[in-house]
């Protein structure tokens, strides 16, 4: 199937006369160190988490191939986290897919595989060099934290002396980031179900809010929840979902109209990002229920609240003059801050833990590598799927590489180079999605 195995290494001694050595495997030799320039690494995701002392420090090396070499076969042990830095590969995954990468593009800026095992076949096509970092890079990186509100050195380059970003920060040091309130109704329900009230009572919380009361009535009666019998009241609804269902359902139903803004540009980004936000609860809700790791009903709200963080910064440029920034500046912004600012939300609104961290933790396609299946691995692969078939996916990472894909192990979620199952679900996200459409 594939050709002749033949892999160049240049060795350590040979660095000065810059010669290379043919092997006939890798088996956990290690190429020749080599000085990569700074601003290169800084490209690479997720490497570029850690600062520039960091990177100075690492020890890399690289390794050259011809055309038709084996860079390394799926399932043998990986002694390092490799990139293509030259050339193109071919890369074949174990469900028989595959696909060309050039250093080039986008892709390049990801690891070809990043676990203990290769997780993938890669084929040189031309000359390649590939680079080779520590094997415990992603750990390292994944516990680098950024503040840029709070500390200077971690404002991204396209940020720095940026008015709209810098008069951002300042208000948040003063003090004077305003948080957008839930209903009463939403608080007051998620309050008293923590002290075991019951239907009935939780059915007089909900009926002070005929909108809240109308539309849960209305979700009730939706394919996804569809009783026998259509339901027309409150008691009803509640009864049929039960407490814990309706607590998150209500909460939900909540979010949608937590700020309205007259201008303009910013009203369009308000409906832009609701919309999203909707695509990847439904995600989010169709993966719990295939994966049954997580409460589906908890993982619809926290997919609706994974860019909630984008609110509060909505929310101050609507209070500046229109001429003080652009709407490029709120965009980069927003990517930027909203994970750290959206946990401060959810975690106001007194939310679960494992809640009010997914809007941080869903900002890095390889953080949050460690232990089983969590919410915030649902909301990160619901984030994936939602951009596949949009502009946004040649800046995808290879999907097998992502920790969340990863912990899905022998799942039924494992074919081809995206969530082929999900696609299948089309119809239930399709479903759910109509569950929060105005």
């Amino acid at each position: 199937m594939f050709w002749n195995r033949i892999k160049k290494i240049i060795k350590k001694d040979d660095l000065t006369k810059n010669t290379e050595t043919h092997l006939a495997s890798d088996n956990g030799v290690r190429p020749v160190i080599k000085k990569i320039p700074i601003d290169f690494l800084k490209t690479l995701v997720p490497i570029n988490d850690l600062s520039d002392d960091e990177l100075q420090k690492l020890e890399l090396s690289v390794s050259t191939h011809l055309p038709g070499d084996v860079v390394f076969h799926i399932n043998e042990k990986s002694f390092s986290l490799p990139y293509l830095m030259q050339g193109q590969c071919y890369i074949e995954t174990g469900s028989g897919s595959g696909q060309l990468i050039n250093a080039s593009t986008f892709k390049a800026l990801y690891p070809l595989t990043n676990s203990k095992k290769f997780q993938c076949t890669v084929i040189a096509k031309s000359e390649v060099k590939i680079l080779h970092f520590p094997a415990n890079i992603l750990n390292l990186s994944s516990q680098h934290i950024r503040n840029p509100l709070l500390n200077s050195q971690d404002i991204p380059e396209n940020l720095v002396d940026n008015a709209f970003f810098d008069a951002f920060c300042r208000y948040f040091k003063q003090d004077k980031l305003v948080i957008p309130s839930l209903p009463d109704v939403a608080l007051k329900l998620r309050s008293a179900i923590q002290k075991d009230i019951g239907i009935q009572e939780a059915v007089k919380i909900i009926n002070f809010d005929s909108v809240i009361s109308s539309r849960l009535i209305q979700i009730v009666n939706s394919p996804l929840y569809r009783a026998v019998t259509p339901i027309t009241n409150s008691l009803d609804a509640v009864s049929r979902l039960g407490l814990d269902t309706t607590r998150n359902l209500v909460t939900s139903i909540s979010i949608q109209n937590l700020f309205k803004s007259k201008n303009k540009e910013i009203k369009l980004k308000v409906h832009e990002l609701w919309k999203q936000s909707i695509h990847v609860s439904s995600i989010s809700y169709t993966l719990a229920l295939l994966t049954h790791k997580v409460n589906p009903d908890e993982a619809l709200l926290a997919g609706l609240t994974h860019n909630i963080g984008a609110l509060p910064i909505l929310i101050f440029a609507d209070s500046l003059n229109s001429s003080e920034y652009s709407m490029e500046d709120v965009d980069k912004t927003i990517e930027t801050l909203q994970g750290m600012i959206g946990s401060l939300v959810l975690e106001k609104w007194e939310l679960p833990e494992h809640l009010h961290v997914t809007p941080k933790n869903v900002q890095k396609w390889y953080g949050n590598e460690k232990g089983e299946l969590n919410m915030s691995d649902i909301v990160l692969l619901a984030k994936f799927h939602s951009q596949i078939g949009l502009n946004q996916i040649q800046k995808l990472p290879p999907i097998y590489t992502l920790p969340a894909f990863q912990k899905l192990g022998d799942n039924q979620l494992t074919p081809d180079m995206s969530l082929q199952t999900l696609h299948d679900a089309k119809l239930k996200i399709v479903e759910a999605m109509s569950l929060f459409k105005a």
